[in-house]
């Protein structure tokens, strides 16, 4: 289990044990704003790493075999 996988178990694990769904609410609002603002700063950075990894990611679904395709031998 890599760092990140344990990170999303540990918060889904504590949401689930600790928070009411008013402080769920207070906490997404909170994080909402948080990434406007981010947005707001660096949203042309930002947006040139977005269209790289769609880039990428639509380079690596080129090159691998979907469900239906034959494999090539």
């Amino acid at each position: 289990m890599n760092p990140s996988t344990r990170f999303k178990a540990l918060i889904d694990r504590k949401l689930r044990e600790h928070w009411s769904p008013e402080q769920a609410l207070a906490i997404y609002d909170l994080l909402s704003e948080l990434g406007e603002i981010i947005w707001r700063y660096y949203e042309i950075e930002m947006s040139d790493l977005i269209a790289e990894r769609l880039k990428q990611n639509a380079a690596l679904q080129r090159h691998s075999p979907t469900f239906n395709e034959a494999p090539d031998f």
